[in-house]
């Protein structure tokens, strides 16, 4: 397809972008509001093949609970037009940048894909997202500096389009690109801070769908959908969402969106899987359908994570129900081994900060967070076959000796990866979890 074809790039071809972004953007062509998205793959395999064979074209269903409502739909998701990988299609990725229809990079590389690399010479494709992010901010500079860009990060990082332009001017800096080019993107190229509120369990394996035979790319999500992005009210031109049918707010504060969800909703989700997959629990509805277990998560977030955020506690009870509600969703089969992909990054940004707030307001650990905290670096330890990290903890936690106490070793690690010394708190959870 033509470069002049596509008005968005989407970094990133898991299900969550997909069901997330894609359906919005369904919705505006729908609307009679057409625009395409080139989707890019980063990471190995050959998703950008198969979904090509198909010609981008997947299936969404939507079901759960709205309104009170059982909902249970499916739709085609027809707006993704193009796909390349990178590095092999480096060249086609850097056409796009001479493009004026491209206007939109909308970006979901994870936590553990955010993040500042040192990278080599210019003239070579960066490795990092930020990096490659640059060079192609770069050439547009070069070939249409009049051309208006808008990059929305969705990744679960606090300020993340301020963190995102941070490594941009960063790396011109490194790279001692002129200062004219970083006065362009300050001018010329809007970084939005984004918060994203959807669970999205993937493929529906475990339900009787005639569709999961033909569309290997059909990807389910629940109902409720949310997109707060922080700007003020000039930025609605920019942001043809906000005419989606999910609820894309614009405001010049999303920070308690973000910090009620990221702490309630992923926290708790990350919480859950260490402590789930030390025990052989499978799946979010599986450890939620046990009294006790749903007890514990309660009490976790009444007592551990809501007194940390000074919000209307009364308003954060509210959405830790509807949160709970959520995770109970019959239709949802949302494993947890898809949950913990990168699990360190998740620990570090999801639940470390509820410890270091915790800490100031109580004097010690929360007790119940310690033991999930620990039951995903124990799960780590015990099972390096089954982690789904980065090369670099992966090759970390297999070269563990096993000769040494397991007590010693996780000391080790929670030195090594997440900066925590042994204290009380884990004492006292470690000896609930052997």
């Amino acid at each position: 397809m033509a470069t002049q074809d596509i008005q968005i790039l989407q970094f990133g071809t898991g299900n969550f972008l997909r069901a997330f972004l894609g359906s919005m953007i369904q919705d505006l062509n729908d609307a009679g509001n057409p625009l395409n998205i080139c989707i890019i793959q980063s990471t190995s395999g050959n998703s950008i093949d198969k979904l090509a064979a198909q010609n981008f074209n997947y299936h969404l269903l939507v079901a759960g609970f709205k309104d009170g409502q059982e909902v249970e739909t499916t739709r085609k998701i027809t707006c993704v037009k193009d796909g390349l990988r990178l590095p092999d299609d480096a060249e086609k990725f850097f056409e796009f940048s001479s493009s004026t229809s491209v206007k939109w990079l909308v970006s979901n590389v994870t936590e553990a894909g955010m993040i500042w690399k040192n990278e080599g010479k210019f003239e070579k494709l960066a490795e990092s997202f930020a990096g490659r992010l640059t060079q192609w901010l770069h050439r547009r500079f070069l070939t249409i500096p009049q051309a208006e860009t808008v990059v929305l990060p969705c990744e679960l990082l606090p300020n993340n389009g301020d963190l995102l332009k941070g490594f941009v001017l960063d790396h011109a800096k490194a790279w001692n690109i002129s200062a004219s080019f970083s006065t362009w993107i300050e001018e010329k190229v809007t970084f939005l801070n984004s918060l994203v509120d959807r669970i999205v369990p993937g493929f529906p394996a475990h339900l009787d769908l005639a569709l999961k035979e033909s569309d290997p790319f059909l990807v389910q999500a629940e109902p409720y959908a949310l997109w707060a992005i922080q700007g003020s009210a000039s930025e609605k031109s920019n942001l043809p969402f906000l005419d989606s049918k999910s609820e894309v707010i614009l405001a010049e504060d999303i920070s308690g969106y973000a910090l009620r969800k990221v702490r309630i909703l992923n926290a708790s989700h990350t919480a859950m899987t260490g402590h789930g997959m030390l025990n052989g629990i499978e799946t979010v509805g599986e450890w939620i359908g046990d009294s006790e277990r749903e007890q514990f998560l309660k009490e976790m977030i009444a007592e551990e994570i809501l007194p940390t955020m000074d919000l209307d506690q009364a308003a954060l009870a509210k959405y830790s129900e509807e949160v709970l509600d959520r995770f109970r969703n019959p239709f949802v089969s949302h494993k947890l081994g898809d949950i913990s992909l990168n699990s360190i990054a998740k620990l570090k940004s999801r639940l470390l900060p509820i410890f270091v707030d915790f800490q100031a307001k109580k004097g010690h650990f929360p007790a119940k967070l310690s033991r999930c905290l620990l039951s995903m670096v124990l799960f780590y330890l015990r099972n390096p076959d089954k982690i789904r990290d980065g090369q670099e903890v992966t090759a970390w936690f297999e070269s563990v000796p096993n000769d040494q106490p397991e007590l010693e070793n996780l000391k080790l690690a929670l030195v090594e990866w997440l900066q925590l010394e042994w204290n009380p708190e884990f004492e006292s959870a470690y000896n609930k979890l052997i």
